[in-house]
């Protein structure tokens, strides 16, 4: 143990910065355990939390009467798989979870269990069935099955039923009173609020839980909170609890300065780079530093000002008295306005016992929250349906656990922002302070580790920029991109020499041949094209290959017969007409100002018409590999490749990996090539953010 803690010592006096998480629950947790993967001994992670323990409202307990389970907080995982990469799925599988799937399909309504649909028709006729069967069917034709899982992004703002509420959506879309009184009782537990607090769309995300195809639900065997643990087990972090923050701002210095209480009296302490991990209602009680970040951070907080609401009402019986009558994992009540019920035994070891578990949403999780646990309890048996039996004959313990303003009526905000700005409020002067939240995807345990990812990219890439500006202290180091650069390209050699290093043409075509299946007759541009080597190269090979630079220097030492191809021009404002070609390969974008990148990936959009294959410098390239060549020379927008990513949806591109998953085989072809970890790129996962595909409008395909 000794030699361990030493090891660990040794590792963090290596440390280069000095990181904070704010929060020790899930998206704490998560966050660090990114940060150790992306930045590794570059920095030391603090996390400070205000309770005694760590993983939020990730909550597995027993009862105090028996050794019987349940969840007391988060409900279940989404399983997204069957669609696309799953982060969340591979993470629990990375730790080696076993999972039970989840499924049920009964609805309790006027005091009786109901099969779904066909109970419906049974009981209440076809009219009101088939009205089931009409609006399940309306809204697999406003949102596919790719489209909900793509999740949160800026292209909600066009959805029409992103602008109206849920309850008026309702009234349009559904004649029926009892088929309406149907969905909302349906989808109330995972909309945590009223019909009219949410948009249609948000209800509408939930509305297809119900349909195949769409989602899986699993639950994590012996509990939940497994995954805390596991998290924990694998952070390289120190984990400081009943350490409550009071205050963030600024040093004179330009650190981030932390104050808070300890549970002895009040601290101070200094970082390099603050993530702050809190739910929502948290965030808004924390202080700032100055007046700049005090409006930031109320804006933030007051957009997502939107609190839903859950109770939990956990009681144990002596048996599972119900029988056969709960054959899935639960059932949805029109109990509490719409709440569901979870038989616990169906996921967890309950032993001989029977476990009901009530998650009670939105207004009346409100309302009830004052009653008394023995009063919550009480209305819990009351709901139940007489044909389960007597309850209270049963009855042995019950637990309560409160969770008011934990998540979010319309998830992502309304109208939908870039990731970037929900993830950094104030980026001008605090560019090192990042926000963690699921209300800023999808409030899910899937949003929040994708924008525990999607923060500490963004800390990634100021990391990055601070690890420069410290190693130009006291060493000059130019960032020119000057006739120095290129008379010893990345310090390999002159440009014309070693150009091939670095952009292989045959590589390129692979890739090119890989993803759209197209391995001559195209008609490609290279932005960045220096002197026009890569361009001589590929039209030897039979490609009808341009290129534009904007360096007059280097773009003057263009060979005679290369000349009418290689342009001078910048990337800004391309000399090309619309659609001129099938592909462009760019490696410009990086040495663009950060406020003329839209424009010039604008550009690249408007003069292309199948993809594009992203080569530009990134911050989550390996360090070793950016000091080996210098590659943040001349470097003005520096992002990581999710983040560049993020630039060309809002452009009208698309991951050509959404289309066809072609993952291994461009793996296989880089690492024939060499240009694998060590000499490019580190995994197989980098190459999945360097295709887009262009993205037509239904106007432009029309025309």
């Amino acid at each position: 143990m000794a030699a361990r803690c030493s090891t660990v010592m040794l590792r963090r006096k290596r440390a280069m910065f000095d990181l904070a998480i704010v929060g020790g629950g899930p998206g704490g947790l998560m966050s660090a355990w990114y940060l150790k993967r992306k930045l590794g001994e570059l920095c030391k992670v603090t996390i400070y939390e205000a309770s005694d323990r760590v993983g939020g409202k990730v909550v597995t307990r027993t009862f105090d009467t028996a050794p019987a389970m349940y969840e007391a907080g988060v409900a279940e995982l989404y399983d997204y798989s069957m669609t696309g990469p799953d982060p969340l799925r591979e993470l629990v599988q990375h730790f080696g979870l076993q999972t039970i799937p989840m499924d049920a399909e009964q609805v309790q309504l006027d005091g009786a269990l109901i099969n779904d649909e066909p109970g419906m028709r049974q009981k209440y006729g076809d009219k009101t069935a088939d009205a089931i069967l009409a609006f399940r069917k309306r809204c697999t034709e406003v949102i596919s099955p790719v489209e909900y899982y793509e999740g949160i992004g800026a292209h909600d703002n066009d959805h029409p039923w992103a602008w109206t509420d849920c309850e008026k959506l309702l009234d349009k879309e559904v004649d029926d009173p009892v088929a309406k009184q149907f969905f909302k009782v349906m989808a109330r537990s995972d909309i945590a609020t009223e019909a009219h607090n949410t948009n249609g769309l948000n209800a509408l995300k939930n509305f297809v839980m119900d349909i195949d195809g769409y989602i899986g639900l699993y639950s994590i065997q012996n509990g939940n909170e497994q995954l805390i643990e596991c998290l924990r087990s694998e952070i390289d972090a120190e984990v400081k609890l009943n350490h409550r923050v009071l205050k963030v701002g600024k040093t004179e210095a330009g650190r981030y300065q932390l104050n808070m209480m300890n549970g002895k009296g009040p601290e101070t302490r200094d970082f390099d780079l603050v993530l702050m991990c809190l739910p929502h209602n948290w965030l808004a009680t924390i202080a700032w530093g100055n007046e700049q970040l005090r409006r930031a951070m109320v804006k933030h907080v007051a957009y997502f000002d939107r609190p839903a609401h859950y109770l939990r009402v956990s009681i144990l019986f002596d048996s599972p008295f119900w029988g056969d009558q709960i054959p899935g994992s639960w059932f949805m009540s029109e109990a509490f306005g719409g709440c569901c019920v979870y038989n616990e035994g169906s996921r967890h070891d309950v032993g001989r016992y029977g476990v009901l578990n009530w998650l009670i949403p939105g207004s009346d999780a409100l309302a009830y929250a004052n009653l008394s646990d023995a009063e919550l309890i009480e209305a819990a048996l009351k709901s139940l349906p007489p044909s389960l039996g007597n309850a209270r004959e049963h009855f042995m313990e019950g637990k309560i656990h409160r969770w008011l303003s934990s998540v979010n009526c319309i998830p992502g905000g309304l109208p939908v922002r870039d990731v970037m700005t929900n993830h950094r409020p104030e980026p001008k002067n605090h560019p090192g302070l990042v926000i963690v939240g699921d209300y800023l995807f999808d409030s899910t345990l899937n949003g929040l580790f994708d924008s525990a990812d999607a923060a500490t990219d963004i800390i990634l890439t100021e990391a990055v920029k601070l690890r420069r500006a410290r190693a130009q202290q006291g060493k000059p180091m130019s960032d020119k991109i000057d006739a120095d650069y290129f008379r010893n390209y990345r310090g390999q050699g002159p440009y014309h020499q070693v150009w091939n290093q670095f952009t292989d043409p045959d590589y390129l075509m692979k890739l090119i041949s890989i993803m759209w299946d197209r391995k001559d007759g195209y008609r490609l541009l290279v932005a960045g094209s220096a002197s026009g080597e890569l361009v001589g190269a590929l039209r030897e090979r039979g490609i009808d290959a341009f290129g534009v630079e904007n360096n007059r220097g280097i773009h003057a030492k263009t060979p005679e017969a290369l000349k009418p191809y290689n342009y001078l021009g910048s990337v800004v404002e391309l000399p090309f007409k619309d659609n001129e070609f099938d592909f462009v390969f760019e490696t410009s974008l990086c040495h663009i100002a950060d406020n003329r990148v839209k424009k010039a990936i604008a550009e690249l959009h408007r003069v292309v018409n199948t993809g594009v294959v992203f080569g530009s410098v990134t911050s989550d390239m390996p360090p070793a590999l950016i000091d080996r060549y210098d590659l943040l020379r001349g470097v003005k927008k520096l992002g990581t490749w999710w983040e560049w990513s993020e630039l060309f949806f809002s452009a009208g591109f698309d991951l050509a990996m959404h289309r066809c998953d072609r993952t291994d085989e461009v793996w296989a072809a880089t690492l024939a090539a060499n240009k694998g970890p060590g000499n490019w790129y580190a995994d197989a996962d980098s190459l999945r953010y360097s295709f887009f595909d262009k993205v037509v409008d239904e106007d432009e395909a029309e025309a």
